[in-house]
């Protein structure tokens, strides 16, 4: 996985990472970007594609957009470090996502940041 975020990492975009080197090897994983519109802080990316799966401000990304999740860093955090799982945050309203749902669900369940589909 290659790292390019310029600045030093926040520890969401930590957390994010280890997430991402995870997914690496999910059977579910699809070519495009998923990206993290978290209040207060910048735009992030995880972007999957032939060459392998990185983390990247929203400037860099390269794929079609599959997923957007909004939210505060801190509910979107706890969900990625599996602190809270991840549907009953989405149900609560602690996050808001737009795109792929179904996408989301399978690829969350295979990491283990979900226990039952959305």
């Amino acid at each position: 996985m290659t790292e390019t975020i310029g600045v030093r990492p926040t520890a969401f975009e930590d957390t994010l990472r280890a997430v991402a080197r995870k997914a690496g090897g999910a059977r579910t994983l699809r070519h495009g970007d998923i990206a993290f519109r978290l209040a207060g802080t910048r735009e992030v990316v995880v972007t999957a594609d032939r060459d392998g799966i990185r983390v990247a401000p929203a400037g860099e990304r390269t794929g079609t957009r599959l997923i957007e999740v909004f939210g505060d860093p801190d509910a979107v955090q706890a969900v990625l470090s599996g602190k809270v799982e991840g549907r009953k945050q989405f149900l609560k309203g602690g996050i808001r996502v737009r795109g792929d749902l179904r996408y989301l669900s399978d690829l969350a369940l295979e990491l283990g940041l979900l226990e039952k589909p959305l």
